[in-house]
């Protein structure tokens, strides 16, 4: 089910969107607790981090792809 046209236009026109903001709109939108919402985003944001540290690339259809490169030592 695709988010409302109203949330889509306000979350382009922001150029990043915290965690917490996040859930917030994941509760409103499928009547959870922000607590459940929180959980279900840091489930989410878990499970990208650990692919990613495998060295597995992400792909989120109609975002991109998220692949890890490695940071120059110092």
């Amino acid at each position: 089910m695709a988010p409302p046209a109203s949330y889509r236009e306000s979350a382009m026109q922001r150029s990043a969107m915290k965690r917490k903001e996040l859930a917030g709109a994941l509760a409103r939108e499928h009547r959870l607790t922000r607590a459940a919402a929180r959980d279900q985003v840091d489930e989410l944001v878990h499970k990208i981090l650990k692919s990613l540290r495998k060295g597995e690339p992400v792909e989120l259809p109609g975002v991109g792809r998220l692949v890890a490169k490695p940071r120059p030592k110092k």
